[in-house]
């Protein structure tokens, strides 16, 4: 149900008034009819305070749905319903902060870190938000919500009521399709991987790192991340510690009898992997493994070959 004591998207605002409280202010009196008016809004309920306040913008209702027909009059989404046609004078805007900030209180997934605006049918525009949305081992992937307002119509008509709403299908909706295009051009903020996503792993050698030899119950989660096991197997290796959470591991392999074509001259002789899992005290902590290939400025991974092979 709208409510306008509510100020944008939930925030509240005390001291809502009657409404005949709201023309007060902006009514210019003559000076002999003066004490009769400040008599008729003192017995209307309002205070000497709220008389000359200005009128607040009224916030907007977050539904598409307009309200059954016979209890209120008709407003905009009945009046004039979203099409998602795009005026015919299409230009992209930038989304600003306030309403990436108050469109992600309306649902969506992830991170709202940029946005597009287009002019649809009038009063309508559509919005297109680029999210981030954090993954499993901890990275993140790209997505899109969409919107629909007409705020920025009637943000200075403050009697008019505005409308904002998430839509999910945008399905022949050219105005999405222009907003999504433009959205993607926006220069993104760059992310910081957080300490469990690989792209944090450097390849450096953490200050005096020392040769470990690895766990079998490690070895069985590496050959568990290499994909093998039966023909081919981990039978030993040694780690190092690499930058931040990451340990590097350096595994020799064993080529058993199979049937599947393994030899020892087709398969490795060893193989590199990245992993926290020494790191992961905490039952919480993600716990991220992934193989990798030689480089000549991985430090880690030459160091651990270099522990392996001695």
């Amino acid at each position: 149900m709208y409510d306008r004591r509510t100020t944008s998207f939930g925030k509240s605002r005390a001291g809502a008034r009657p409404r005949a409280c709201l023309y007060a202010g902006r009514v210019r009196v003559p000076v002999r009819l003066l004490g009769a008016a400040l008599t008729a809004v003192l017995l209307s309920g309002c205070s000497f305070a709220n008389v000359w306040n200005e009128v607040p913008a009224t916030q907007p209702s977050f539904s598409p749905a307009p309200e059954p027909s016979g209890t209120t009059e008709p407003d905009d989404r009945t009046l004039h319903p979203y099409t998602g046609a795009l005026d015919r004078k299409v230009t992209c805007r930038k989304a600003t902060k306030t309403e990436l900030v108050d469109w992600a209180q309306m649902g969506g997934v992830g991170d709202f870190v940029a946005g597009s605006v287009v002019k649809s049918n009038s009063p309508w525009w559509t919005a297109a938000v680029v999210t981030r949305v954090p993954t499993a081992s901890g990275g993140t992937i790209e997505s899109h919500e969409f919107f629909v307002t007409s705020w920025p119509t009637y943000e200075d008509e403050f009697e008019h009521e505005p409308f904002a709403w998430r839509i999910t299908d945008v399905t022949g909706n050219e105005a999405a399709a222009k907003a999504l295009a433009c959205a993607k051009k926006l220069p993104l903020p760059k992310v910081k991987p957080g300490p469990n996503d690989p792209a944090s792993y450097t390849g450096s050698l953490a200050p005096g790192a020392t040769c470990k030899a690895v766990s079998s119950a490690l070895l069985e989660r590496m050959q568990q991340v290499g994909q093998v096991g039966g023909a081919i197997t981990y039978p030993r290796g040694q780690m190092v510690r690499a930058n931040g959470k990451w340990w590097t591991v350096a595994v020799a392999t064993q080529v058993h009898a199979n049937s599947q074509g393994y030899t020892s001259q087709n398969v490795p002789a060893t193989e590199l992997f990245v992993t926290n899992v020494p790191s992961s005290a905490s039952k919480s902590t993600t716990v991220v493994s992934f193989p990798i290939t030689a480089k000549k400025a991985d430090t880690a991974a030459r160091k651990a070959l270099a522990c392996l092979e001695s």
